[in-house]
């Protein structure tokens, strides 16, 4: 494209497309840019200002100048090729301004003007931000729309406003020129509060209140109804659970004679410091009922019961209550055996009780007796008792209704035909106070009817 405006940039390239390994770009005389197999070297003089794509031959210049304008070469040695390009950068100088940029809003009247020193215009528009000016009935537009006037601006009318020029070069536009409006009918406008909405027991919260008002707004700030504090920045001391509440600030324009408010709600929470299991010092015995409670130091919004690592699973038989602080075995099983945590959280803090391990107080259950039905006079025999039991069952023996030794082993001394008859051996759980029995008959016989015996066997 031509005329280029100065500060553009603009992209040189062959149409069609034509390879190029060994050749030039150059302006007028001077060599822009030289390339080769395997590599280009570019004019000192144009470092940083120009950009060659090999593979296309293109050559891109950024920031182009008055002095830019001329004519670019580009050749190639073999096959040969020439082609030429005449470039012409143009510039222009845009002035703008305004009757003022304190304004009285419903008052005053704004004008801007602009106009060009160099170059020719084609076209003037003047732009709010990023929307075009219109003409309205307070808006007026002259001399060609080079001048704007805006009658009782208001609050909405602050602009940026820039000038924006079309001519044969290009667009171009003024800097953005700013104007503020005094708000001596409004404001301030409702407050914006910005600050946590949760915040900890013995920490300290600062709330900051900003308000859209000219000249700006002075501020007051008041707690559950009670002015605490002047200023934009309240700073709360160490935080209790009595802070918890509403927090208000009322902006205050004091031309306008007129204020605004917002509420601002502040939850304050104490941090759960410690949790822990106690269940009362009762040991829990298999068919009974059994109870663990949550002892927790701190407010929290949740507590959950693990046992070995997974959540516990609720059932007709294992509750919790309403709160969850207490899990409750209704009745307790053997399989209930397990290392339980509980866990306590809210808003600002979580904690994890240690490990409390249910031991399930059961049994016994049916003893066994191992040991030989049938023996010989003069013989010793050894009787073992075991039960399963929690804990460990302790043992008598007795021989025919009567208690004759304590202990899970019974060794007889030796057998006399008298030592015939029935062997009991008693479990008993001190914890669970239950008590499992089994009897083994035992047959004594004489050394010559035992050989007997073993012969016929």
């Amino acid at each position: 494209m031509n005329p280029l405006a100065v500060g553009s940039n603009v992209t040189l390239n062959l149409v069609p497309q034509s390879p190029i390994n060994i050749g030039t770009w150059s302006y007028e005389t001077t060599t822009i840019v030289l390339f080769y197999p395997g590599g280009s070297i570019v004019s000192t003089s144009y470092q940083g200002r120009v950009s060659f794509i090999r593979s296309s031959s293109e050559l891109s210049i950024s920031s182009l100048q008055l002095n830019d304008s001329g004519l670019y070469t580009v050749q190639r040695m073999e096959p040969v090729l020439t082609a030429v390009v005449t470039l012409s950068v143009q510039g222009k100088e845009l002035t703008s301004a305004s009757n003022a940029t304190d304004l009285v809003e419903l008052n005053d009247t704004a004008i801007f003007t602009c106009s060009v020193s160099s170059g020719t215009s084609l076209s003037y528009r003047w732009m709010n931000g990023s929307s075009e000016v219109a003409a309205s009935d307070r808006v007026r537009l002259g001399v060609g729309n080079s001048t704007l006037s805006i009658v009782s601006v208001t609050r909405y009318d602050e602009g940026p406003f820039r000038c924006e020029v079309i001519n044969g070069i290009s667009n171009d536009h003024t800097d953005d020129t700013n104007h503020t409006v005094l708000y001596l009918t409004v404001g301030p406008e409702r407050p914006d509060v910005t600050s946590p909405d949760i915040a900890m027991t013995g920490h300290i919260v600062t709330f900051n209140c900003s308000a859209s008002s000219q000249p700006p707004s002075q501020f007051s700030w008041f707690f559950n109804g009670s002015q605490v504090a002047t200023g934009s920045v309240y700073e709360t001391g160490p935080l209790t659970l009595a802070s918890h509440g509403e927090y208000t600030c009322m902006a205050f324009n004091n031309l306008t004679y007129r204020n605004s408010t917002v509420s601002k709600m502040l939850t304050v929470v104490a941090p759960i410091t410690s949790v822990s299991i106690s269940t009362g010092g009762n040991q829990a015995t298999e068919g009974d009922s059994f109870t663990m409670t949550c002892n927790i130091v701190g407010d929290p919004s949740s507590i959950h019961w693990w046992k070995n690592h997974t959540l516990v699973r609720l059932d007709n038989r294992t509750h919790v209550s309403f709160d969850n602080r207490t899990l409750a075995f209704n009745p307790v099983q053997h399989s209930d055996y397990g290392a339980y945590q509980c866990m306590a959280r809210n808003s600002v803090s979580n904690r994890t009780s240690t490990r409390y391990t249910l031991l399930v107080n059961y049994g016994p259950k049916q003893p066994v007796i191992a040991g030989a039905p049938i023996a010989e006079t003069e013989q010793r025999v050894t009787f073992n008792c075991s039960a399963s039991s929690q804990p460990p069952s302790q043992f008598s023996w007795f021989f025919n209704g009567s208690q004759v030794v304590t202990g899970s082993v019974y060794e007889t001394g030796r057998l006399t035909l008298a030592s015939h008859g029935e062997y009991t051996c008693m479990a008993f759980n001190n914890v669970t106070g239950r008590n499992s029995t089994v009897s083994k008959m035992l047959t004594i016989i004489g050394k010559s009817d035992y050989r007997l015996f073993a012969l016929l066997c």
